[in-house]
């Protein structure tokens, strides 16, 4: 993040890419900004662009002089927030899982989930929403997620796995795979999951409950 602070109009560029994890802010004179710019290779279209007020950004004078802003709306008020009162170590998670109907963890058995899909009279009918690109293999997908959350109550699956169980089914392996899951992640439909030995899958619940 760069700051260049003169007393003319200065302006602020913005660029962030969720998907990279990268966030760019660019401020001061439009000169300069837009020199940095073409520095990094960020000129043209790409990125947003807003008038910035030197009053925003603020004066060493007004931090010595120990003005504090004034925050907008009525003051806090500690005691309409409702008070929740729980012993340390007295919630039961299992228990509570129980009352709502979560199912017990167990391990999915990748042989049996495939002996399942093997003795499907019919294979799954194509998602009407073709916006993936490949509605066929997305219900397929959107099946097993539904097996693995409902049945064992877990809440994602390795690549390796959905790879082992669907990649003969829906002609996808290796990097495609992984190509169209990241795609369906972009999409909002499922969640991408990184740490332990491979990435992992997790489904939207609303991607779920339209199957």
């Amino acid at each position: 993040m760069g700051e260049y602070v003169t007393d003319e109009d200065n302006i602020r560029f913005s660029f962030r890419s969720n998907e990279h994890d990268v966030e760019i802010v660019i401020q001061g004179p439009p000169s300069w900004v837009n020199l940095y710019r073409e520095r990094i290779g960020m000129d043209g279209d790409i990125g947003f662009v807003q008038e910035v007020s030197n009053r925003d950004i603020g004066s060493g004078d007004e931090q010595l002089s120990g003005k504090v802003a004034k925050l907008p709306g009525p003051p806090p008020d500690p005691s309409r927030l409702p008070s929740v009162v729980r012993i340390v170590g007295e919630l039961d998670v299992l228990a509570g899982m129980e009352n709502i109907g979560v199912p017990d963890r167990t391990e999915p058995d990748l042989s049996e989930i495939s002996i399942f899909l093997d003795e499907l009279e019919e294979n799954p009918e194509p998602l009407s929403d073709n916006i993936s690109g490949d509605p066929y293999a997305e219900a397929w997908i959107q099946l097993v997620m539904t097996l693995v959350v409902r049945e064992h109550g877990h809440t994602s699956l390795p690549v390796g796995s959905i790879e082992a169980l669907l990649g003969d089914r829906i002609n996808r392996t290796g990097t495609d795979l992984q190509m169209f899951l990241d795609r369906l992640w972009l999409l909002g439909k499922l969640e991408r999951i990184h740490g332990g030995i491979e990435t992992q899958y997790a489904p939207n619940p609303s991607w779920l409950e339209s199957h």
